[in-house]
């Protein structure tokens, strides 16, 4: 009989030994996960002012049929004028794209914007001087391909 409760209270032991080694793999392995670092925020960063102003709507007055269009559909309704883009629609995407460019400068780093319209390409933004550093980029092509719009970001 003796025996008996020694064998069950080995079994707890040895039980309560697997579940402690068990632990101890799972939170070493929770703890030895890399964190993300700022090259990755950056990237997602970059993606999500994009999208987002890819989405914007066209400032105007509220009528006509581009009264609640994004700016990519306003792109690629450029695009299907078969010319380039004239001052005055450069204007206006200007006018659409600069605040996010700038928002994005004050938190992330230096931010320039190149859009390509058919034959036509479009910078906004500035170019950094300094070579060396990292350069993200998000590029997103709208409609056939004819438009193409590409985010940089310098850290």
């Amino acid at each position: 009989m003796a025996m008996r409760k020694d064998r069950r209270g080995m079994a707890v032991m040895v039980d309560a030994m697997i579940f402690l080694v068990a632990l101890t793999i799972l939170s070493a392995a929770i703890v030895s996960v890399p964190q993300l670092g700022p090259s990755d925020d950056r990237g997602e960063i970059l993606r999500s002012y994009h999208a987002v102003m890819l989405a914007g709507e066209i400032p105007g007055n509220g009528s006509g049929s581009m009264a609640a269009a994004s700016l990519a559909d306003y792109l690629m309704a450029v695009a299907l004028g078969a010319r380039a883009p004239n001052e005055g629609q450069i204007d206006l995407i200007r006018g659409m794209v600069n605040g996010t460019i700038v928002e994005l400068e004050r938190s992330a780093g230096t931010a320039w914007l190149v859009i390509e319209v058919g034959q036509s390409t479009l910078l906004f933004g500035t170019l950094p001087l300094e070579n060396g550093r990292d350069v993200y980029a998000d590029r997103r092509e709208l409609g056939d391909g004819t438009v193409s719009s590409t985010l940089f970001l310098v850290r």
